[in-house]
């Protein structure tokens, strides 16, 4: 399990991305990623949650131009991913995970017009 102290820093080190100066395809689908989600597929070890979230929104015909998606793992390292077009909605996807070794608790980020964001480069 990853100390707090080993978030906190992986999550100070995503907020200095506040722009992005290239875009990088994500294979067998329409979307693309930022610098910042570069960095956390490369810190996280997380290439599954963006590829596997964007071949499922390329199997769809239609979907929001923005979405939120959020990741929260439990103690045991399972883990529930979300999409939702709004905080305060309901999901409009959920998908369990038996196991992962992403480090963080929790993290959410943006999907914008077929491009994956931090937050903080919205």
């Amino acid at each position: 399990m990853t100390t707090e102290k080993e978030q906190q820093e992986i999550r100070n080190n995503l907020k200095d991305f506040t722009g992005t100066e290239n875009y990088y395809k994500i294979p067998l689908s329409k979307f693309n990623h930022t610098d910042g989600i570069n960095h956390l597929i490369r810190t996280c070890g997380c290439w599954w949650l963006i590829s596997d979230t964007a071949i499922y929104l390329s199997s769809l015909k239609k979907y929001p131009d923005f979405l939120i998606l959020t990741i929260k793992v439990n103690e045991d390292k399972t883990a529930l991913i979300t999409l939702k077009e709004d905080t305060d909605l309901k999901p409009i996807y959920e998908k369990k995970y038996n196991y992962t070794d992403f480090p963080l608790n929790e993290f959410e980020f943006y999907i914008i017009n077929n491009v994956f964001l931090l937050t903080s480069e919205y």
